[in-house]
């Protein structure tokens, strides 16, 4: 499976280099414009004022300022855009593994060789996984190997640092299975997209209005948004939910999915 495996990578290379320098850019741009704000004790009184909903969605947990190198980067990369940037990734990379490449006709000259549907699946999830792994990690190293210039790095721990990343690929991989079981069942590359889109935004919103709206309580427990930034990712680091439940929702999508995937016919 390891060939067909990377033979899907070497198919989407071209976009993966330009998703590469885009956030390895992001993160440099962060680095390079923390200096800003880090001793800028107004921007604090102000963030400190923001409704516990705005808070939560910028992962800014107790005790917790904007200006610390936590709170920064919590705020303006893991709470929010990176997470949402591997799901755009992530999102459309899992519509293509199956739906996607049956619309276009390439999936049948691939099953014509001696290998079954759901090995092709395996193998394509595995090179899903590998292309996630890669660009959550690409800004990671950014910001650990230029955030000593900026003092940045003086409250950033490796392991936190590390925990975090995971954490956010594994939110967005939750998601991802989602597009990947939809269009594997349906062979919809659309509705592949919309269904795992759709309930990433709905759960954002969750946790942003749930301080407000306490029925919303409730959905919070399996809502991947709260797994990652319930305390700021960077700030007390990702808690076991935040990698155990991605990875029990994510094995039992692909798992669920295969059955109805080896039994549909393919066009």
């Amino acid at each position: 499976m390891i060939p067909v495996a990377w033979h899907a990578i070497r198919r989407q290379l071209t976009g993966l280099l330009w998703w590469t320098a885009g956030l390895a850019g992001l993160a440099a741009l962060l680095v390079v414009a923390y200096p800003t704000v880090r001793d800028n004790t107004e921007l604090d009184r102000t963030f400190a004022a923001l409704p516990p909903g705005v808070e939560q969605l910028l992962g800014l947990g107790a005790g917790d300022v904007l200006t610390s190198p936590s709170g920064y980067l919590d705020s303006q990369f893991f709470a929010n855009l990176f997470p949402m940037t591997l799901m755009v990734y992530a999102i459309g990379y899992a519509a293509w593994t199956i739906a996607g490449d049956e619309r276009s006709g390439a999936l049948e000259l691939l099953l014509a060789n001696p290998i079954g549907v759901a090995r092709v699946a395996i193998a394509r999830l595995a090179a899903l996984l590998a292309t996630l792994v890669w660009l959550a990690a690409v800004p990671a190293v950014v910001l650990a190997v230029g955030s000593p210039a900026t003092r940045l790095g003086a409250g950033l721990p490796p392991v936190r640092l590390i925990g975090a990343t995971a954490a956010t690929a594994l939110t967005a991989l939750t998601f991802a299975t989602v597009a990947f079981a939809v269009g594997a069942a349906t062979g919809n590359r659309s509705l592949a997209v919309g269904v795992a889109a759709g309930l990433a935004v709905a759960g954002y919103l969750v946790e942003g209005l749930a301080p407000a709206v306490p029925f919303l309580h409730a959905l919070r427990v399996v809502d991947p948004w709260h797994w990652l930034i319930a305390a700021g990712p960077l700030n007390e680091g990702p808690g076991l939910d935040a990698v155990l439940a991605p990875v029990a929702v994510a094995l039992l999508l692909a798992v669920s999915c295969l059955p109805i995937l080896v039994r549909r016919d393919l066009r």
